[in-house]
């Protein structure tokens, strides 16, 4: 599993890098769910197997006209080392004659046919269906946030070390480079410049050769011409110089390259260099980025006096099958319901929902619309409560289990994330409370999230009012207030879907709204009038 998931992720950056070549075709944004990622592995080796057919077509006219070729030089041969002269033999002459008048015709016309022209088209064909210049963007930004949030090195990443977990295969000195490009086109130069080293780095190591190398040319020298690039924005021109100059030395032939060089030259001894380029401020992004998405916070005080019960309460029929809850915090109300989704339920809403997963949307702070967005790097499908027996069956068990009215709930959305899969800091709640209680809309009152899966790094689900992380665990759920006891949207139940580091995240969420709630959860003054609820409160009695 540590293998092909690393494998993966270096697969998607050089089959990206390669296809940005390539015009306008369909986005699928393969980096926002790695579930498609092995239906992109399947695609390549039916892609690699194209190309062996291929270069078998060109083995065999290859082989023929080798073989061509030692027939007419044993005809040659002969004709040179005769002693007398053959070509007095109207035969031999005949044949000469021939030979050079109908035989170098056929073979122009063989060496101008075409070899291959199915593959060639078989390949054409699959280009609509293989990943855009958008797919690498998401990967790239999605490596990036895993790299901030977890505050990984560049070196560590590159060799395969991912917060303290080593894996059994690394990134390759073009997937470094292809990193630190995005970085430089987004005016990173500090990440870009590590991510660079990282490539030399990764060539020095006894890595095979990608066929992106054996089509490019040295990947030394492109590392090398790209931190030339790099100094330049940042004003550094005599060690870009030296670094276009170490470039040339393996890439002797390369004359764009050259003409670089001597326009940097010239530019110097003018003293005519371009002003450096500022990098981009990433303080206001450093301040959002979660800082205990590890779970390696410390826990407030009062959060450690909580506790564990079995919920009996918010259902009569609990009294012979309590749930599990763990309660996680108070002031907003935090839990987590175990053993909620049994593994069949959890994999018959994976099998439903794999072919239909669209890139995921936010609501726009604004206008309330929907849109893709590059602060939630996931694909998820909306599903009907009475969409199959398994979705009636969770909406009735989390009915039970929260005591309030799946009547009135949204559909369940299933979610799968992508490369470093993520949602940045958000609330649940849609409105502001005057719209809310001005105009009567309707809000989300609450939220509940399924987890499908285990992940074995990352993924997790932080609340910074609180200081809490919760690690997805298979059949779980995790359910949140996100107003208070008096209607109001709760701040400190804002919450961050930490970027995955490692493994296939799968949740459901379920938004239940407030209208229709009025009796079972009703806005009272305190904690201590929870006994009068007829939700989920009733265990902090």
């Amino acid at each position: 599993m540590r293998m092909l998931s690393f494998l993966l992720l270096g697969f998607i950056f050089e089959s990206l890098c390669l296809l940005q070549v390539f015009g306008d075709i369909s986005e699928k944004r393969y980096s926002r769910s790695v579930v498609n990622l092995v239906d992109l592995l399947r695609t390549d080796y039916d892609l690699v197997l194209n190309l062996e057919n291929y270069a078998s077509l060109l083995s065999k006219k290859a082989k023929l006209i080798r073989r061509g070729i030692q027939q007419m030089q044993e005809m040659d041969q002969k004709g040179k080392s005769e002693s007398t002269n053959i070509w007095d033999s109207p035969f031999n002459a005949f044949s000469l004659i021939r030979h050079m008048q109908a035989d170098w015709l056929m073979w122009h016309h063989y060496l101008e046919k075409p070899v291959g022209q199915e593959e060639v088209a078989y390949l054409e064909g699959k280009i609509p269906d293989l990943p855009h210049e958008v797919d690498f963007e998401d990967a790239a930004e999605g490596m990036r946030r895993m790299q901030g949030t977890y505050e990984l090195l560049s070196s560590d990443m590159a060799k395969g070390l991912l917060d303290g977990v080593q894996y059994n295969s690394s990134l390759a000195a073009v997937d470094c480079l292809a990193i630190g490009q995005h970085l430089i086109k987004n005016m990173r130069w500090k990440a870009a410049e590590q991510w660079i080293l990282s490539g030399f780095e990764a060539h020095a190591r006894d890595v095979p050769q990608t066929e992106m190398q054996l089509l490019k040319g040295p990947i030394k020298s492109e590392l090398y011409k790209k931190l030339g690039d790099l100094r330049i924005q940042e004003g550094k021109p005599e060690k870009a110089l030296e670094a276009y100059q170490t470039a040339l030395r393996y890439s002797l032939h390369d004359v764009e390259l050259y003409q670089q060089y001597q326009n940097l030259e010239d530019q110097i001894h003018t003293l005519s260099v371009a002003e450096p380029i500022e990098e981009l401020d990433d303080e206001y992004e450093q301040m959002h980025l979660p800082p205990c998405c590890s779970g390696r916070c410390k826990v407030p005080r009062h959060l450690r006096k909580l506790y564990c019960v079995y919920n009996h309460v918010t259902n009569p029929f609990l009294r012979l099958a309590p749930i599990k809850t763990e309660i996680l915090s108070v002031d907003p109300f935090v839990i987590i319901l175990h053993d909620m989704v049994s593994k069949r339920e959890s994999t018959l809403l994976r099998s439903i929902s794999k072919e239909a997963l669209e890139p995921s949307e936010t609501v726009n702070a604004e206008n309330k619309k929907y849109m893709v967005d590059r602060n939630r790097l996931s694909k998820s499908v909306w599903f009907e409560t009475n969409k199959t027996e398994v979705t009636k069956i969770l909406s009735k068990r989390l009915g039970d289990a929260t005591g309030l009215d799946m009547n009135r709930s949204e559909p369940f959305q299933v979610i799968n994330y992508g490369i470093g899969g993520f949602f940045g800091s958000h609330w649940d709640a849609l409105y502001l409370n005057e719209h809310r209680f001005g105009v009567g809309i309707i809000d989300r009152i609450a939220t509940s999230l399924f987890y499908l899966t285990d992940v074995p790094q990352g993924g997790g689900t932080y609340f910074p009012g609180l200081n809490i992380t919760v690690f997805p665990r298979a059949g779980t759920v995790l359910f949140w207030y996100n107003f208070d006891m008096t209607g109001d949207e709760h701040l400190r139940s804002m919450h961050t879907g930490c970027p995955v580091i490692v493994g296939s995240k799968w949740v459901v969420s379920k938004w239940i709204e407030d209208k229709g709630q009025e009796f079972r959860r009703p806005c009272v003054n305190s904690g201590s009038n929870t006994k009068y609820l007829l939700s989920v409160e009733k265990l902090l009695i």
